[in-house]
């Protein structure tokens, strides 16, 4: 129900601009900005109802008004209207949770009732997170220490058991052959 009302809207809100603009376009004569600014409040209007929410249809209001002051502006060419709609707009604002209240307890379109905030509950078991190892601490002074080499087990029947030691294979390093004198050169 919620994606039709929004695409139906959606589609009324660019036909009101579409008509606004068309309309500023054949009247001219020095209302086609007035004519377009108010075109821009209806579509702000219907648009914000698509949303479903108070806190949208609340922007639209405000856009809405905006955009009617831009278009008595121009109208006028005064600008103490935008005084009057600073005014107004911060009465507007302060009356926020009470206007977004009565949008919300409206059924309006469809709109669904405001929830009750869910708060967080902590998880009935503490998590065991993983922590590494920790080094025992060695002062600065000694240097770097390599921890001792620890013999590696595996597990087997339920038992640890030590690999079996290897002793250590003695490798020859290749030896590179430097002659003994310099080659005559010529």
């Amino acid at each position: 129900m919620r994606n039709n009302r929004s695409s139906i809207m959606g589609g009324m809100t660019g036909g009101i601009v579409l008509i606004g603009l068309a309309l500023a376009f054949l009247v001219g004569g020095g209302f086609n900005l007035p004519i377009f600014f108010i075109a821009l409040a209806f579509a702000s209007l219907f648009g914000s109802m698509s949303s479903g929410s108070p806190r949208g249809i609340y922007g639209g209001i405000q856009g809405a008004f905006w955009m009617l002051t831009l278009a008595v502006f121009f109208i006028t060419g005064s600008w103490v209207v935008f005084l009057i709609a600073a005014g107004i707009s911060a009465i507007l604002g302060t009356l926020v949770r009470p206007i977004m209240a009565g949008l919300g307890s409206m059924a309006f379109f469809g709109m669904k009732q405001p929830q009750q905030p869910q708060y967080y509950q902590p998880p009935q078991q503490p998590q065991q997170y993983y922590q590494p190892p920790q080094q025992p601490y060695q002062p600065y002074q000694e240097g770097y220490q390599p921890p001792a080499p620890q013999p590696e087990t595996y597990q087997e029947g339920g038992q640890q058991h030590p690999y079996p030691s290897q002793p250590a294979q003695q490798y020859e390093q290749p030896q590179a052959e430097y002659p003994q004198q310099m080659p005559p050169q010529q």
